[in-house]
């Protein structure tokens, strides 16, 4: 008896190459992934964060899979999340999770921005913002738009080296695979085998990465809090998780067309030098568990490199 959806997920990190990945594999014959990206309907944790919160709603993502196809789903959260990757594996057992890990300063500095973008963020600076993990860990200066406040502890968001040994306990290593993302800029094709690979589904069609989003900022708080507000009512979430898949499944994306019409870009922050050094002080040891869990040398995310721009002046 062929076991429910999904058959593999793509669990995350954010900000790791997970939208361009997605968006290639959907065009696979052998595969099938909703137009409906970030479902996260197994984030029980994250309950604000959940487009789908109906079983029903979920299963009815995958009603167009052909028997023939493997089905799967995207929502860079899962990683994160303490309850996801538990409740795939009950849904199915035999299900396949490929996971991204990037350089954490890097992932810290890109995630900031966007938590910017979607008010769950709102501090501008960088450095201001991890400043105030400790009191943000209390209760403190936490945005009341934020969706998921555990997600502002950018140290635990954005150490994926101890994600990824959970995920190791959880999964034996014929059922995840895990990218750095890295080698997804560098050679997007290798990695797209390896995951079809990994898959067992045969050649790699025609695929084209997107480029991640830049870094930017809105231009109205007002629209950028209707779009929110579509996101986070739960009323409103219930009719989007309906009306998304077949909206997008004829390319229409009104809330994605809202908030990117309200943003500007704005160039990358620049650090300063002593909180660069900071950084790479508190995820050097994240880096060496991910080293060891990989079997690879990336001692150069935790050594000063033109990956992020120097400057002695304060953070943007």
């Amino acid at each position: 008896m062929k076991q429910p959806p999904p058959d593999f997920a793509i669990v995350g990190a954010p900000k790791c190459g997970t939208t361009s990945v997605h968006s290639a594999l959907r065009k696979h014959p052998q595969l099938f992934l909703p137009s409906m990206k970030e479902p996260h309907y197994f984030a029980y944790d994250y309950p604000r964060r959940r487009e789908v919160t109906k079983l029903a709603s979920y299963d009815r993502l995958f009603e167009a899979a052909k028997p023939t196809q493997l089905r799967g789903e995207s929502s860079a959260l899962y990683l994160s999340s303490d309850a996801a990757i538990p409740a795939l594996i009950r849904r199915n057992p035999d299900i396949k999770i490929i996971a991204f890990v990037r350089n954490p300063i890097e992932l810290f500095v890109s995630l900031h921005n966007e938590f910017v973008k979607t008010l769950d963020e709102d501090q501008t600076d960088p450095e201001e913002a991890w400043i105030i993990q400790g009191a943000r860990a209390g209760g403190k200066h936490v945005p009341s738009s934020c969706k998921v406040p555990a997600l502002l502890q950018y140290r635990s968001t954005c150490s994926l080296g101890r994600q990824i040994e959970r995920l190791c306990t959880l999964l034996p290593a014929e059922q995840r695979l895990v990218i750095v993302f890295d080698d997804l800029k560098s050679n997007p094709t290798a990695v797209l085998r390896q995951i079809t690979g990994f898959l067992a589904v045969t050649g790699i069609g025609d695929f084209k990465l997107v480029h991640e989003n830049g870094f930017a900022q809105f231009k109205s708080r007002f629209v950028a809090r209707l779009a929110q507000l579509s996101i986070v009512n739960p009323l409103i979430r219930e009719l989007r998780s309906r009306t998304k898949p077949l909206l997008n499944d004829v390319g229409l994306h009104p809330i994605g067309w809202m908030i990117g019409k309200n943003l500007k870009p704005i160039p990358k922050p620049v650090l300063r030098p002593a909180f660069r050094e900071e950084l790479e002080h508190a995820f050097r040891a994240d880096v060496e568990l991910t080293e060891q869990l990989l079997g690879r040398d990336l001692s150069h995310w935790c050594a000063q490199h033109d990956g992020l721009q120097m400057s002695s002046a304060a953070s943007l």
